[in-house]
C-alpha cells in the first residue's frame, strides 16, 4: 500500500510538472518569438519559412525606435506608474488601516463600494467618456498629472482591499502593547505597521504598476501629443493603416514587456504573500 501510494504521488507530481512546463512554454513562446523577430532585418522577417536560428542579429530596429522618441515615452510611463504607485499605496494604506482598525458610520456600505470598484483595475473603458468630459470641464486633461490621477483612482479600490487584508492579519494586541509602552498613534501608523504589511504593500504596488504600464485606451483619449505619450501609445504607432512595421513593433513591445518580467521575477513571491495575507485569519 505504501509503495502504491508513493507511486501515485510520483505520477501526480510528474503530471503537474508536465502541465506547468507546457503552460509556461505556451506563455513564453510569443515573447520569445517577438524578441527573435526584433533582432532580424526586414528581409529575414519576411522570409518563408521563418528562421529561429541561423540569421545575423541586428539592433537596427531598436536604434530606429530610440531615435524616434521612444525613450521619452518610456520615461513618461515610468513617471506615470511611479506617481500612481506612490499615491495609490499611500491612500490605500491609510484607508485600509481605517477599515481594519476603526468603526465608523456606513462602514459596510463604504467597503461594499470598494469591492464594487475593484474591477476598475482590470478594465475601465466604460468610464472613459464620462472621465474625459469631467476632466475637460475641470481643464485637467492633457497634463503630466492627468494619467497618474486616473491610474490612482482606477487601482485604489484593489490597493485598499489588499491592504485591509494585510493589516487585519497583524494582531491588534501588538498595537495595544505599543500604546502601553508609550508609542503614539502616529508612530503605530507610520513606523510599526508598514514593515509588517510589506507583502500587501508590494502586491498593491504591483497591481498599480501593471494597470499603469499596460494602459493604452485611457491614455490615447486623455493625453495628446508626443510629449505625453506613454509606452503603449508608442507601440501602437507602428501599426499603420497599410500594415505593421514588424521590426520596430516587436522591438518596442520587447522593451515594454521586459520591466514586467523583471518585476514578477523579483517580486512574485511578495505578490503571492500579499494576495494571501489574512486568508486564514478568523
Amino acid at each position: 500500500m505504501k509503495r502504491e501510494t508513493k507511486t501515485k504521488k510520483y505520477v501526480m507530481k510528474t503530471v503537474e510538472i508536465a502541465f506547468a512546463a507546457i503552460f509556461g512554454i505556451l506563455n513564453l513562446l510569443p515573447i520569445f518569438w517577438g524578441v527573435v523577430t526584433s533582432l532580424k532585418n526586414p528581409r529575414e522577417i519576411n522570409a518563408f519559412p521563418p528562421k529561429i536560428l541561423g540569421f545575423l542579429p541586428t539592433i537596427e530596429h531598436y536604434e530606429k525606435i530610440l531615435s524616434s522618441g521612444f525613450f521619452r515615452c518610456i520615461i513618461n510611463s515610468v513617471v506615470y506608474a511611479g506617481l500612481a504607485i506612490a499615491l495609490g499605496v499611500l491612500l490605500g494604506y491609510l484607508a485600509g488601516y481605517g477599515f481594519a482598525r476603526r468603526n465608523f458610520p456606513l462602514k459596510k456600505l463604504a467597503f461594499f463600494l470598494i469591492v464594487v470598484g475593484i474591477p476598475l483595475s482590470t478594465g475601465s473603458s466604460v468610464l472613459l467618456i464620462p472621465n474625459y468630459m469631467y476632466l475637460m470641464n475641470l481643464k485637467m486633461a492633457n497634463h503630466w498629472f492627468t494619467m497618474p490621477l486616473i491610474y490612482t483612482a482606477y487601482n485604489l479600490p484593489m490597493a485598499t482591499w489588499l491592504l485591509i487584508s494585510g493589516i487585519k492579519a497583524v494582531p491588534g494586541e501588538l498595537e495595544e502593547a505599543a500604546l502601553i509602552d508609550g508609542a503614539n498613534q502616529r508612530y503605530i501608523v507610520t513606523r510599526l505597521i508598514p514593515p509588517l504589511v510589506k507583502p500587501s504593500i508590494a502586491a498593491a504596488a504591483l497591481f498599480i504598476f501593471i494597470g499603469a504600464w499596460n494602459d493604452y485606451i485611457t491614455a490615447s483619449v486623455l493625453v495628446t501629443g508626443n510629449e505625453l505619450k506613454n509606452i503603449q501609445m508608442a507601440i501602437y504607432d507602428y501599426m499603420g493603416f497599410f500594415g505593421q512595421e514588424w521590426g520596430p513593433l516587436t522591438a518596442s513591445a520587447t522593451c515594454a514587456v521586459i520591466p514586467i518580467l523583471l518585476v514578477f521575477t523579483f517580486l512574485g513571491k511578495q505578490l503571492v504573500s500579499g494576495l494571501t495575507a489574512g486568508a486564514v485569519k478568523g
